[in-house]
């Protein structure tokens, strides 16, 4: 009797994984869904629960990976007859069901419309994810340039007009190791900060700032809504719309400024342009 308990399960091991691979799939899912924008999560040095977001897509695909390959293994070597059979059963029985079989279709095609053109509650749903991904990171922490980390420090100089040679004085006169043939993520990283609290060193060298300094393309306009990119840049959502509505462009707050890109014949870099003067 105490043999046969512990005897090997191929099927309880099998089962269990599923359910191990399942719950990694399903919490990298929510972590994903609002996970920071990369240039951001790079940027800032981004974790949640010690787990940077590279770390969190390779948990999400090898756990989707898993839950697969466990999946078909359980079923191939455990359940095919019974599944096949209960298929085969279920579709005869259920031909004659045309008004549902209809309305599953029409169902699943209408849910790939919304997704494809980004119709309500589709686009509410990513709209959120927009807002939560945005929320992680303060508007004054974020990347000045679309991963700025990539980036040499004197391509980074150069692009946001930072007087390099007092910027490096100033630098090297703390103690810090600064290479500006290196990129920004690796001096940051050699000096025991992350980009975003390198730049804040390097930003009282920057010669323009404010609305004199022209918005970078790539910097993730096309995913803020009007609401939230007047928060980043500190104007009140009326003003936000009046300015727009001087231009001829009429917006709602939660509209992104993709969507009212495409209305307007204007990119979302200009609309931000629009809203910041």
């Amino acid at each position: 009797m105490a043999d046969a308990k512990r005897r090997w399960s191929g099927r309880a091991f099998l089962s269990i994984n599923l359910v191990l691979s399942l719950a990694v799939l399903i919490l990298s899912s929510v972590v994903l869904y609002i996970v920071p924008p990369g240039r951001d999560a790079y940027w800032t040095g981004w974790r949640l629960w010690g787990l940077d977001k590279d770390q969190w897509a390779a948990l999400h695909t090898v756990g989707g990976l898993a839950f697969l390959i466990f999946g078909l293994l359980h079923l191939i070597f455990y359940n095919w007859r019974a599944f096949w059979g209960y298929i085969v059963s279920r579709v005869k029985k259920h031909l004659h069901r045309k008004p549902e079989l209809a309305a599953a279709l029409v169902l699943n095609v209408l849910v790939i419309l919304l997704c494809v053109f980004n119709w309500p509650p589709a686009s509410t749903i990513m709209n959120w994810g927009s807002s939560l991904k945005d929320g992680w990171i303060a508007a004054g922490d974020r990347s000045p340039l679309p991963h700025g980390e990539a980036e040499r420090l004197a391509v980074v100089a150069e692009r946001l007009n930072i007087d390099l040679a007092a910027a490096l004085d100033d630098l090297r006169g703390r103690g810090l190791d600064v290479d500006p043939e290196k990129t920004v993520g690796f001096i940051a990283s050699r000096n025991g900060l992350t980009p975003a609290g390198f730049y804040a060193l390097l930003k009282p060298f920057r010669r323009t700032s404010g609305s004199d300094t022209p918005l970078l393309e790539g910097g993730g306009w096309g995913s803020k809504t009007v609401e939230s990119l007047g928060i980043e840049l500190e104007i009140d959502l009326k003003t936000a719309l009046r300015k727009l509505r001087e231009q001829g462009i009429e917006a709602k707050g939660g509209e992104t400024l993709r969507d009212l890109g495409r209305k307007a014949g204007l990119s979302p870099r200009e609309l931000a342009e629009i809203i910041r003067r």
